[in-house]
């Protein structure tokens, strides 16, 4: 069994109610996965609140706690725990959790990983900066930009600086995701000879949301935008950016399985106010995921978006 398989078989049986067969299943596996421990403590306390095993939970989390694990607040909004979050034992370890955090937090520094073309010498690369999901982190999604490499691009993906549990990190906060874009985008500039006219944000999940919000912010030097996935908790929040922007252009690759799909409807109804052009691709069994054959959605969108230029 790889950890996505007892991920998957995990969620197969939580979503059919059979949280004691989940519970189950992930207390046989979890040592197999001692790298995985952030998650599967983190499973095992959510199930064994389903089962009604609050004090088993206090152990799981006493147990995670000591072994260095650290969880941010927003976790904990799980409603899988509503039955054990007002407890007071479980208050205090929430804020051992959040002290944790927060001295986990002043640790973060700025990471990124850079795909460079092979046997590629142009005089100025494409930049395609790719945005990594909520719980993601630099490498999460760099076997689907691959395409973008292959295909001569210049590949980004920058790490947020804002830490979910240890390894994960999430897109939260616009102003500080803003704040690092700038330093990344800036950076890359220096150090590589970038096509200026050929720059886009793209991102999956969240960082689908936060590349749009960007492109829209206009901070950086990305106006045109790849959405996949998309996920934004408060799409309402970009309409101030949408009446303000200037020569944004987008593409979304939409899956009608998409649990998060009315989202990205919302957001392109606020683009669509505001006469901001964009593209999509619809695939009917497509879930919250990227597409089998991403690298025809990717041509398709480079097409799109800069066909103007053409």
């Amino acid at each position: 069994m790889t950890f996505q398989e007892l991920t998957d078989g995990m969620m197969q049986l939580y979503t059919q109610g059979d949280y004691a067969g989940a519970l189950e299943l992930v207390e046989q596996n979890a040592d197999r996965f001692p790298e995985q421990s952030v998650y599967t403590t983190f499973w095992k306390m959510c199930l064994l609140s389903r089962c009604g095993r609050a004090d088993d939970v206090l152990t799981v989390f006493r147990q995670g706690l000591d072994s260095g694990l650290w969880w941010a607040k927003i976790q904990f909004r799980d409603t899988d725990l509503d039955a054990v979050r007002d407890l007071p034992e479980f208050q205090r370890l929430m804020a051992v959790a959040q002290q944790n955090y927060d001295e986990a937090r002043k640790r973060v520094k700025r990471d990124q990983t850079v795909l460079l073309p092979d046997n590629s010498t142009p005089s100025s690369y494409p930049l395609l900066i790719a945005l990594h999901g909520g719980a993601g982190n630099k490498d999460s999604n760099l076997k689907y930009w691959e395409v973008a490499r292959q295909r001569g691009w210049l590949v980004l993906s920058p790490q947020s600086t804002q830490p979910l549990h240890p390894g994960a990190y999430t897109w939260i906060d616009p102003e500080q995701a803003q704040e690092d874009l700038q330093v990344y985008v800036e950076q890359v500039f220096k150090d590589y000879t970038i096509d200026q006219q050929h720059v886009v944000i793209a991102g999956f999940s969240q960082g689908s949301g936060m590349a749009i919000y960007a492109a829209l912010r206009g901070k950086i030097n990305a106006r045109r935008f790849l959405a996949i996935g998309t996920y934004l908790s408060n799409p309402g929040s970009i309409r101030p950016l949408a009446k303000q922007a200037t020569s944004v252009r987008g593409y979304f690759v939409i899956g009608e399985k998409d649990k998060d799909l009315p989202k990205a409807r919302a957001i392109q109804n606020i683009l669509k106010e505001n006469k901001i052009p964009f593209g999509e691709e619809v695939h009917s069994d497509l879930g919250h995921e990227f597409p089998p054959d991403f690298g025809a959605s990717f041509d398709r969108a480079i097409h799109y978006i800069f066909m103007e230029q053409e």
